[in-house]
């Protein structure tokens, strides 16, 4: 069996995309299967996750988000991004759109500037330690990790997110990026950011829960790193985010937080189902 596939990436996070809005491609059974094997980068397409584009009976359409390891998530800022600048090409929605997801239904801006650029209406970061969800309030949070000593702060932005202020970003993430990531006071676990603030510009670097990674770049990140530094008097309400796979701007009012960024199509292509490795 072959079916067609979409290959995107939103500043260096990329994403195999499955048109479903005309019927179902795979089944759902074997979505989390399919999606580990596809994103694999050595035995499939290679991905950071999944996009399925779905029809909606409560908004223009439905977006669906796997991360690579099978697991679906309610939201994943630069996915939308790319799913956003493909369903307006495809004609299966106007550049204004709204869009179905796990975290709620988002209106989105799509326009032409030298690119495909996309504004996201991300919805207000929350705080509390149940918004997280966390079993107790993480903010300034004392943390330690082999002599290493952070400050950590918590937002749902979609997804939870956990920042940490640095003044380096030259250092290996991931041993305590896994560690915050897996730590019990974190029930669904968490991603994990590390920012580095330059005036009203902040650095990045994120670690993905389902990817298990370090990746390029994270919408759903850069968000809660601006609405957090925000909050603590660190930067004002226009902030520019500068990931390891390019800039976002992060716009935040009373009500919501705005995320602007690019989207870009790689290339389309057919996967042959019988030629994916299942289990790697």
């Amino acid at each position: 069996m072959r079916i067609a596939f979409t290959k995107m990436h939103g500043n260096g996070n990329d994403f195999v995309l499955i048109d479903e809005f005309n019927g179902v491609v795979v089944r759902e059974e074997d979505k989390p299967r399919f999606v580990r094997a596809v994103c694999h980068r050595n035995f499939g397409v290679g991905a950071d996750g999944v996009i399925f584009v779905q029809p909606s009976d409560k908004a223009d359409v439905r977006f669906r988000y796997f991360n690579s390891d099978g697991s679906e998530a309610e939201m994943c800022g630069n996915g939308i991004r790319c799913f956003s600048r493909y369903v307006v090409e495809e004609g299966y929605a106007g550049e204004r759109l709204r869009v179905e997801t796990l975290a709620g239904i988002l209106e989105l801006e799509v326009s032409r500037d030298g690119g495909w650029w996309v504004k996201v209406d991300m919805g207000k970061p929350k705080f509390r330690k149940e918004e997280i969800p966390a079993t107790e309030e993480v903010w300034g949070y004392g943390f330690e990790h082999e002599g290493k000593k952070l400050r950590i702060y918590a937002a749902n932005t979609g997804v939870p997110h956990v920042v940490a202020f640095v003044d380096d970003l030259d250092f290996d993430i991931i041993p305590i990026a896994r560690k915050i990531r897996y730590a019990e006071i974190f029930p669904e676990g968490t991603n994990v950011n590390f920012a580095k603030i330059e005036g009203d510009t902040i650095r990045i670097r994120t670690y993905e829960r389902g990817v298990e990674d370090e990746t390029l770049s994270c919408g759903t990140g850069s968000v809660a790193v601006a609405a957090i530094a925000n909050k603590l008097g660190l930067v004002g309400k226009t902030v520019d985010v500068v990931t390891r796979g390019g800039l976002l701007k992060i716009d935040l009012t009373e009500s919501t937080a705005y995320m602007t960024g690019g989207a870009n199509r790689v290339f389309d292509g057919i996967l042959r189902l019988n030629e994916l490795k299942y289990e790697v």
